[in-house]
């Protein structure tokens, strides 16, 4: 299946995600102390030792001479300091290395060591950090340098057995074990990363909450879950009132084994009401599990005992959004609205972030109106959003309703009327412009448009992928395929052009070898991603693998119900003769979207009528 893709950015139609995203950076930021090399999501105690931050040329200090410096050490101190100066940090380097090395200066490895990061060699930095180290036996800051540039280069040898001494011989435990997985998160092979700290923590750590901790989220790294659910339940049994245990339970656990991480997420809830992350993450995962009832019953809850968490209001509002309670979540909404004003009145815009919430509360509002028909409410909703930044944004969206509206005047002036100053914002209201004359049924109009901005912006393979799906929709197989395969070139880590390239040709039934080269890199690349599932159960069908294709349909049904993705998994099941199980699955999809192509064409092929 080819996902259809919105070009402006307005509220998702699946709020759980965006309501992830704000109980994630809200709730689950700061992770260890590695923040730019690490995705955990907790607060380690500050260590600056460990920090390692590895200071420019410019921001170290000068040398100071001392009575006993002798000339020629004189000389050279001044050669390395003019080279320094003037940019020749080579030369500035090596000096500094020969003097830490004939006058046993660990001040001056560690001066080469900063010079050599300043030029991007991380080699010859760990070398000079590890003559640093040896010059100053004991000096915990070389200690930990040594052992991160060593990471960073991949040299493993030493380094167990270097970080399990430093966890068995700290008097703080938990310190010592953040240290040590700051290190490790160093390496850039992850599984070699969660091997290293494995074997730190055998015998060494075992019975530390944090150590297992911290190896969960060096497993989700290395794309081990099972074993980032073990650790982290672990984690939480060895100390049942840690809330960063529980978020990764949660976090985890919800894809492995996710009766039981719902239930531990449950009882830690109950012992720890005041913890508000956890209790946001659960309810996120209630959203996910569309089992909205009890997520808004937490909800309430919360607004108890958080009176002052205003924020809630909005969650509430899209949980009820996300249940179709349309109402509820105005009048949540409108409460949400009230609360920003009021801030707003309070303080400049510029000293807080109620502008930013007012805007997401009116696109919220402007989706259900969408969503109900309300085209026009939509617009006037998006009006009173005053936020600059989001304006550009928010033109498009209104252009895309006065298309549905079929007032392609006012949208196409709209679109028109937008500024761009990047090459990104060009492509991205050109894309839009032709959304919006491809969902009017002005398809031709819409090539032509992309055909202009093609030759305007070569190399967008945005713009390709965009045309080349126009050109699938008019037949041009051929054209269609040649801009697909540019789009690969173009960005070949990129799974869109694959999984749609592979699925025309399944869906056509034609080129069903190259379809499936196709779809095996998309799965490679996406492996979790509905619509490329779905496209690959499609193949499968046509391949005559039925039982292969409904596990693939199936599953990607259960990750994101699709009208589409509905019509295919019906189809399989009426081949096969289970037409009982095919009009319940087709019925699904209807209620889903009545009006999805896909849909209708194979209600209408198999000679299916749903009231």
């Amino acid at each position: 299946m080819i996902p259809f893709v919105f070009y402006y950015q307005p509220l998702p139609r699946l709020p759980v995600i965006p309501m992830k995203s704000v109980i994630r950076a809200a709730a689950l930021v700061a992770p260890f102390m590695w923040t730019a090399l690490a995705h955990a999501q907790f607060d380690p105690p500050i260590d600056r030792r460990a920090m390692l931050d590895f200071v420019s040329n410019e921001q170290a200090r000068p040398v100071t001479l001392v009575n006993h410096t002798e000339a020629d050490d004189i000389y050279r101190l001044l050669v390395l300091e003019i080279a320094a100066q003037e940019g020749n940090t080579d030369l500035a380097a090596e000096t500094a290395m020969t003097l830490a090395r004939e006058r046993k200066m660990p001040r001056m490895a560690k001066r080469a060591m900063h010079l050599y990061m300043a030029i991007s060699q991380p080699r010859q930095a760990a070398v000079a950090a590890r003559l640093w180290s040896q010059l100053a036996p004991g000096d915990e800051e070389a200690v930990a340098a040594t052992l991160a540039l060593s990471a960073t280069n991949g040299d493993t040898a030493g380094m167990v057995k270097a970080l399990r001494e430093r966890v068995a011989q700290a008097g703080n435990k938990d310190r010592a074990l953040y240290q040590a997985a700051a290190v490790v998160a160093r390496m850039k092979d992850k599984q070699e990363a969660l091997k290293v700290f494995t074997e730190v923590i055998h015998k060494n750590g075992d019975n530390f909450s944090v150590a297992h901790l911290l190896l969960s989220d060096l497993a989700a790294q290395a794309g081990n879950p099972v074993l980032a659910w073990e650790a982290a339940h672990k984690s939480l049994l060895l100390d049942p009132d840690s809330d960063a245990a529980a978020e990764r339970v949660l976090q985890y656990g919800v894809r492995i084994n996710h009766d039981l991480a719902m239930s531990l997420g449950q009882q830690f809830i109950t012992a720890h009401p005041n913890i508000r992350r956890v209790r946001l993450l659960y309810i996120s995962q209630l959203v996910e599990d569309k089992q909205f009832e009890p997520a808004l019953a937490d909800l309430k809850r919360m607004r108890k005992t958080f009176p002052e968490d205003f924020d809630l209001l909005y969650l509430e509002a899209q949980v009820n959004y996300q249940a179709k309670n349309y109402k509820t979540a105005r009048a949540r909404l409108n409460e949400f609205l009230e609360v920003q004003g009021q801030r707003r009145q309070a303080l400049p815009d510029a000293e807080t972030d109620a502008q930013g919430q007012s805007t997401d509360a009116r696109l919220l509002f402007a989706q259900i109106d969408e969503d109900e028909g309300k085209y026009r409410d939509a617009i006037a909703q998006l009006d009173k959003i005053d936020e600059s930044a989001a304006l550009p944004q928010i033109r498009m969206k209104q252009a895309a309703l006065y298309g549905k509206l079929g007032e392609l005047n006012k949208a196409m002036a709209l679109i028109g009327d937008i500024r761009t100053e990047t090459r990104d914002d060009k492509i991205i209201v050109e894309l839009a412009g032709a959304q919006v004359l491809a969902a009017a049924g002005r398809t031709d109009r819409a090539v032509a448009r992309l055909v202009q901005a093609d030759k305007a912006l070569p190399d967008s393979p945005s713009i390709k992928y965009d045309l080349a799906m126009l050109y699938e929709r008019q037949g041009k197989i051929v054209e269609m395929e040649a801009l697909l395969r540019r789009v690969i070139a173009l960005k070949p880590e990129s799974p869109d052009a694959y999984n749609a390239l592979g699925y025309v040709f399944a869906d056509q039934n034609i080129n069903l070898d190259q379809a499936q080269t196709l779809l095996d890199k998309a799965v490679q690349l996406a492996p979790g991603n509905p619509f490329i599932l779905d496209s690959m159960g499609w193949l499968q069908f046509r391949l005559g693998n039925d039982a292969l294709a409904s596990q693939y349909l199936e599953n990607a049904f259960e990750l994101s119900p699709q009208a589409d993705i509905a019509a295919h998994l019906a189809e399989i099941y009426w081949s096969t003769g289970d037409k009982k199980r095919a009009r319940a699955m087709l019925k699904q999809g209807w209620q889903l979207d009545k009006d999805n192509p896909t849909l209708k064409e194979t209600l209408k092929r198999l000679g299916v009528r749903l009231k």
